[in-house]
């Protein structure tokens, strides 16, 4: 992992009181719990812990990972305040080193999806959306409107009340609905599995079962009798 690390990247020695990690961690809260309960030695919690913490790789790539981050963040931030104070000298400096320039820097991009208006950080210089919540009834309102069929009219078109039983037609269609759904499913399961593993063409002799299994064994004809 260690080799996957940007080439100018400054390497230093971790320090000793950068904790590990530890993984499998349900067990580890349910061994603490019982450490809490007195169950437990404190001994085997730190056993536990040696046996299952991170390598040191994967440590060593987690604290270099980490303050790589922190380095862009205080990197980023004071070269925009540089451009803040001048933009054409630092303009100027980045071009004669050959670097570019954020262009969101001076530029105000577009509104995103929410309805609050774009906002610049002062520090880093980058943009978010003021949260603004959309307009919308409230909820007795809303109940009120639901109840003369006034919501939703993309989905009840017909402005029916929704506080109602739903009718005998419209449960056929629901069950009909749900039939047509769990077939699909059953023919996608059965093409993906290659009818589980049996193909699809029938031997030389007989027939090839093809439908769902789980169905049990066919039921017994009725028996045919003569009354004397």
């Amino acid at each position: 992992m260690a080799d996957k690390l940007p080439i100018n990247f400054k390497k230093h020695d971790i320090p000793e009181n950068f904790e590990w990690e530890v993984h499998n961690l349900q067990a580890y809260a349910e061994l603490k719990a019982k450490v809490a309960r007195g169950e437990k030695s404190l001994n085997d919690l730190k056993e536990f812990e040696h046996k299952f913490r991170e390598k040191e790789d994967q440590r060593e790539w987690r604290w270099r990972r980490e303050n790589l981050i922190k380095e862009l963040e205080v990197s980023a931030a004071k070269k925009y305040r540089e451009f803040k104070e001048n933009p054409k000298e630092f303009m100027k400096k980045m071009a004669d080193m050959g670097r570019g320039i954020n262009m969101w820097w001076w530029k105000k991009p577009k509104r995103a999806a929410g309805q609050g208006k774009m906002i610049q950080n002062p520090v880093t210089g980058s943009w978010h959306s003021e949260y603004k919540p959309n307009k919308s009834m409230r909820l007795r309102a809303w109940l009120d409107a639901a109840n003369n069929g006034k919501v939703m009219p993309h989905m009840n078109p017909k402005g029916k009340s929704l506080d109602r039983k739903p009718t005998e037609e419209e449960l056929g269609k629901s069950e009909e609905f749900k039939k047509q759904r769990r077939n699909r499913v059953w023919d996608w399961v059965l093409n993906e599995t290659n009818n589980f593993g049996r193909g699809w063409t029938d031997p030389k002799w007989g027939r090839l079962y093809k439908g769902r299994p789980g169905r049990g064994g066919k039921p017994a004809k009725v028996g045919k009798y003569t009354i004397k």
